[in-house]
């Protein structure tokens, strides 16, 4: 027979091994269910209305349980931090790194295993509970193409989705940028010297080009 305490002590447990998968879009969806710290962090919540849309609760993670030999990040963690990495114009991970640190909010946010410290407000060590540098950039070389493709073909969805509502369909807008290239040769090179530059017979060429046109 088993007793109810037992029951209640397995389910702490399972709480334990399996912590509380944190997502933008549930925090998209109920924003006043955020800490207040969260709330209160304006780029965290100004991100959380960019990346918030995407259907994070789908995404193809992977096998958190798994013991890796560390702690396992979240690939949904990782993607939505090199998002920001992005937006935010930070050139290497370990800028990403530090404007992380620098709005613990975002650690909260995106999911990222929390190392508990009662030396902070917020109640975990934000140093402790991101990944490395090096870290970082190994989750970059590593993380599975179809972790890519699905925050590319969600966010193709949303914009479809929105060119809809102003009334716009796909390929009725398009954007074109062109820039003349320029071969890096010696006939581009006015320092260098070429035999064929100071023929006669290629200057009269060029010369009754020259009148033809005109």
């Amino acid at each position: 027979m088993v007793s109810n305490p037992i029951l209640t002590r397995f389910e702490l447990l399972s709480r334990l091994w399996q912590p509380e998968q944190r997502n933008l879009h549930s925090a998209f969806l109920y924003p006043e269910k955020l800490p207040h710290f969260v709330q209160e962090c304006l780029p965290a919540m100004r991100i959380l209305d960019l990346l918030g849309p995407l259907p994070w609760h789908i995404f193809p993670e992977r096998n958190l349980v798994r013991f890796w030999g560390q702690t396992a990040i979240p690939h949904t963690a990782f993607s939505a931090a090199c998002l920001i990495k992005l937006n935010e114009n930070l050139v290497s991970m370990g800028d990403l790194r530090n404007y992380l640190i620098e709005h613990p909010a975002f650690i909260w946010l995106l999911g990222f295993p929390l190392v508990s410290s009662t030396k902070h407000a917020y109640g975990f060590d934000p140093s402790a509970s991101l990944p490395t540098q090096r870290h970082l950039t190994q989750m970059l070389r590593d993380i599975p193409n179809p972790s890519l493709q699905f925050v590319l073909e969600q966010s193709i969805s949303l914009l479809i989705a929105e060119f809809a509502a102003l009334g716009l369909s796909v390929g009725d807008c398009i954007s074109l940028d062109t820039k003349h290239i320029i071969a890096w040769v010696k006939e581009n090179n006015p320092k260098t010297y070429t035999s064929e530059r100071l023929k006669q017979a290629q200057a009269a060429e060029r010369g009754s080009r020259l009148q033809i046109g005109m």
